[in-house]
C-alpha cells in the first residue's frame, strides 16, 4: 500500500526492509526516554515484516525512512498479551499486536505516528482480524494519547518486557 501525505510516502513495510527498520530503531534509541520504547529482537521485526505474520508501515522522505509502525501477528505465542486479558484461544488467534511506533527525533508530534497508526489499523482490520493490542509505558503522554485518539482503549496496567510498567490497551474492530 502506497500512500501521500504533503511530502511523505507512507507504505507498507516488507521483508525487504528489514535492514533499514533495524538500523533506524538503533539509530533512534538514544532519542526516546528510557523504558518508553522496548526494542524489538530480530524475530519480532522478522515477523512484523512478513506479510503472512504480520503488517507494518513506515513513512519516507524522499526515500529515507522518518517513522515506523511494527505489527506482527502473534497467534497462540506467549508474547500475545492477550494472554494478560484473558482472551480464549479463538480470541487470541484474531490478534494484531503492534511492536512500536517510532518517528525521528526532529519529525515527532506532527503527526506522522499518527497517521501511521490509522493506516496500520485500516489494514489490519481488512486483514479480518478483530483485534489490536499495544503496550505503553504510563509516563508516555504522547503516545497514549495517539492510541486514545484512534480508538484504543486502557484494559490492564501490568509489567511486561523485563518487568516495566505498561499499559495494555486494545482496539476492537467492531468499535
Amino acid at each position: 500500500m502506497f500512500q501521500t501525505t504533503a511530502d511523505l510516502l507512507f507504505r507498507t513495510l516488507t521483508i525487504d526492509d528489514c535492514l533499514i527498520v533495524a538500523s533506524f530503531i538503533d539509530s533512534q534509541l538514544a532519542t526516546i526516554p528510557k523504558n518508553f520504547f522496548f526494542p524489538p529482537n530480530s524475530k519480532i521485526i522478522d515477523k512484523s515484516l512478513n506479510n503472512q505474520t504480520g503488517i507494518s508501515h513506515g513513512a519516507f522522505d524522499n526515500d529515507k525512512l522518518i517513522g515506523i509502525r511494527l505489527t506482527y501477528f502473534p497467534g497462540l505465542d506467549t508474547e500475545n498479551h492477550g494472554y494478560d486479558l484473558n482472551y480464549s484461544e479463538e480470541e487470541l488467534k484474531q490478534v494484531a499486536q503492534f511492536h512500536g511506533t517510532l518517528v525521528v527525533d526532529d519529525r515527532r508530534y506532527k503527526g506522522i505516528g499518527n497517521h501511521l497508526v490509522k493506516i496500520n489499523c485500516k489494514e489490519i482490520f481488512e486483514k479480518s482480524f478483530l483485534r489490536i493490542l499495544a503496550t505503553v509505558h504510563p509516563d508516555n503522554l504522547n503516545s497514549i494519547k495517539m492510541l486514545v485518539n484512534n480508538g484504543f482503549s486502557n484494559r490492564l496496567i501490568t509489567n511486561k518486557y523485563k518487568n516495566l510498567p505498561r499499559i495494555i490497551f486494545e482496539k476492537n474492530k467492531n468499535v
